[in-house]
């Protein structure tokens, strides 16, 4: 998936019966507006304009930008935007759904783009399990820092006979989910500097030995290795306390 031409770097579901199965799995209605992340050839493009009320749809690869255009061209309410999504600025007064089937070379970075630069309340994405699994995961950073602002649910798998050309990875379709905001936005940054230290397991920069027995017992901790969300927002709301 790290081929050069951007139009390499995308594995195409290209029939309109799987195209139909993925989005049935999705919550995407006629009152909805969609930010569709990667067009490929247009082939997801062409079922949301039917479904919801706007697509705009971002594609780096102006062949790609070009095809989908003329796939869509009957339609009015499809806007085709020439663009790296990493530079997009999402819109700010306007409410919308993310829909992708995205490249997995760059998944991390559309994530964080998605979760800490969107408004986005509900953002579909068909990326690689492991990953999904990753984003899943309270034991890594990403998954910590995600955590404070979306669920990750992962809906459906996608199999590889589905893609042209099968990707070499098993494919899943997920969701995030926002919800309320477990900090504050304020304490962005010192959460972040806290999970890396975290994972790195540098407690001792953290809390003195006596602090941390108290954070654990704060906390309700009875396994160190499985945390809830909960649990771990308390030990960082101590350690700002502390600090």
């Amino acid at each position: 998936m790290n081929r050069k031409n951007p139009k390499d770097t995308q594995n195409f579901i290209t029939s309109k019966k799987y195209v139909r199965e993925i989005l049935g799995r999705t919550n995407i209605c006629k009152q909805d507006n969609v930010i569709e992340i990667g067009l490929g050839k247009g082939h997801f493009t062409k079922e949301l304009v039917k479904m919801s009320r706007s697509v705009t749809g971002i594609e780096i690869d102006e062949d790609l930008c070009r095809i989908t255009q003329n796939a869509v061209g009957s339609y009015e309410n499809i806007k085709v935007v020439h663009s790296n999504i990493l530079n997009y600025a999402f819109p700010k007064n306007t409410k919308y759904t993310i829909f992708g089937n995205i490249p997995f070379n760059i998944s991390t970075d559309i994530v964080k783009k998605i979760t800490f630069e969107s408004k986005a309340k509900y953002s579909y994405l068909i990326v690689e399990k492991g990953f999904a699994k990753r984003l899943q995961n309270m034991q890594r950073a990403l998954g910590l820092l995600l955590m404070v602002e979306m669920d990750v649910i992962i809906i459906k798998k996608v199999p590889k006979a589905y893609f042209h050309p099968k990707p070499g990875v098993e494919c899943v379709l997920i969701l995030l989910e926002r919800h309320e905001p477990l900090i504050l936005k304020k304490d962005f940054k010192k959460y972040e500097t806290f999970v890396y230290r975290w994972v790195n397991r540098e407690y001792q920069t953290l809390f003195t030995k006596n602090q941390f027995r108290q954070v654990l017992k704060h906390a309700n901790v009875t396994n160190f290795n499985k945390l809830s969300k909960e649990q771990f927002i308390s030990i960082f709301n101590s350690y700002k306390l502390f600090h």
